[in-house]
């Protein structure tokens, strides 16, 4: 029984430490021995819980261990017995929590260890109840880490909340989990970088970018989020053409009223796509001189949803000074900033 007390012991030392800067050296052997550990701890719970000469010998071993926590971790969160039953989930969301766990252990949770089966006491408080509801989400949002599938027929924009939209959130939420720690920047863009390179290509992830840019909420954390994922989109411009090429013209246009940063970008992303445009004296149109361009057509509609928000005074004055720096013609075929007013007008 003694070794029993002593691995318990140990367990509950382990779910402090995920919490901890410690985790920052952890592996995913590490991450699988630690739920190893939390499984055998559910298993006492289920074997010793109703045994009415070894129940109070475990709680006494768990008061000791929580008292000596409590002293030497500030903040510490005592465990009861019956958090025993949801060992694994406790763990679980230490690590999710915590800004330091290396990227290839928390894609390595989703994979694992997602829903555990409830085998122990059903009366849990109101924290576990949160917790558990929570990993559900996690379940369907966190896979943005790994391969998960899109809808391609899926709009950020629709009424329902979407499964690109609850990925989108749980971005947002790391991003800020990561912020919270002064000196993460680094630590922030390299986790994005490796997001970007595990979910199916940029169409996959422009989606849930601009699903969590139109995401609404007045906290100053989650608009902090956002503008840190403003920031890191200005350095890859593969995923801004994507981004602006994939979504409607009309979710860029809502992102642009919403975001003067994104508006500069899309922005910079309209004029080389009409850059990239050439006029075609024997058809009488403007045609693609690279595959990475757009249609006149396309360029057209983009610029038709500015012109037909609350962008509009503003679109119409960078129209006219490009149409100035580039000849001020008015004569169709010699620019392209004058057959885009042409058409818009």
């Amino acid at each position: 029984m003694e070794a029993v007390l002593e691995n318990l012991g140990s367990t509950l030392e382990l779910l402090a430490v995920s919490q901890m800067d410690f985790v920052s050296k952890w592996d995913t052997q590490t991450a699988d021995r630690a739920f190893q550990w939390a499984a055998y701890c559910e298993h006492v719970y289920a074997r010793f819980h109703h045994n009415p000469s070894v129940r109070p010998v475990l709680e006494d071993r768990l008061r000791l261990t929580n008292e000596r926590l409590s002293q030497a971790l500030p903040g510490h969160r005592p465990l009861s017995l019956a958090d025993l039953s949801q060992c694994r989930h406790r763990l679980f969301i230490c690590l999710l929590r915590n800004p330091l766990t290396p990227y290839l252990v928390i894609k390595s949770l989703f994979d694992k260890y997602l829903l555990f089966e409830d085998d122990g006491d059903t009366k849990q408080g109101r924290e576990t109840d949160m917790d558990l509801a929570g990993l559900i989400g996690c379940k369907s949002a966190c896979k943005l880490l790994g391969s998960f599938p899109l809808n391609p027929k899926e709009s950020p924009g629709s009424a329902a909340v979407t499964q690109t939209q609850v990925q989108g959130l749980m971005l947002l939420q790391r991003i800020h989990a990561l912020q919270r720690l002064p000196g993460n920047d680094s630590y922030t863009k390299a986790l994005l970088d490796a997001v970007l390179q595990d979910s199916g290509g940029l169409d996959h992830f422009s989606d849930i970018i601009t699903a969590s840019l139109l995401m609404e909420d007045s906290s100053s954390e989650h608009t902090a989020a956002q503008d840190f994922l403003l920031d890191w989109l200005h350095g890859d411009d593969g995923l801004l053409h994507s981004m602006c090429h994939s979504s409607s013209t009309e979710l860029c246009a809502r992102l642009s009223q919403r975001w003067p940063k994104f508006r500069l970008l899309y922005w910079g992303i309209l004029k080389k796509w009409a850059s990239s445009l050439e006029f075609d004296l024997t058809a009488g149109v403007w045609v693609q001189q690279c595959d990475s361009a757009v249609s006149f057509k396309t360029l057209v509609d983009h610029f038709k949803s500015l012109w037909s928000s609350q962008l509009k005074e503003e679109t119409e004055k960078e129209l006219e000074v490009l149409k100035k720096e580039d000849g001020d013609f008015d004569v169709q075929g010699l620019s392209v900033w004058t057959d885009l007013l042409i058409q818009l007008k």
